[in-house]
């Protein structure tokens, strides 16, 4: 079964969003393109370029802790949210939000 953050990225692609910032266990983030990605088996993984220790990290998707779009420099984050969601409601379609329910809203609208 394919996981959650795999899943994400996935719909983020599909939606024109193919480069992520994808959080690890160890706290740190990477930014990586869906295209510097590989299947090994059942398990798709990332290949980030660690400067620091001047390696290639291949970093199983399912093990990362969250995933997030960069907005573009000079972009404040807090507007390029309906940026974000736009594309995805554009690609997938509108679907239920928690203020439509009486909730508190969306992080991505």
């Amino acid at each position: 079964m394919t996981d959650l953050i795999t899943q994400v990225w996935m719909a983020l692609r599909d939606a024109g969003m193919p480069e992520v910032m994808l959080y690890l266990p160890d706290g740190s983030a990477y930014r990586c393109h869906w295209d510097d990605t590989a299947q090994l088996g059942d398990t798709r993984v990332a290949l980030l370029a660690d400067q620091d220790r001047k390696i290639v990290r291949l970093m199983p998707v399912q093990e990362c802790q969250g995933i997030g779009v960069a907005s573009p420099k000079g972009v404040d984050p807090m507007g390029y949210r309906s940026v974000v969601r736009g594309k995805l409601v554009e690609r997938f379609g509108e679907t239920d939000r928690q203020e439509d329910a009486g909730g508190s809203g969306s992080d991505l609208g």
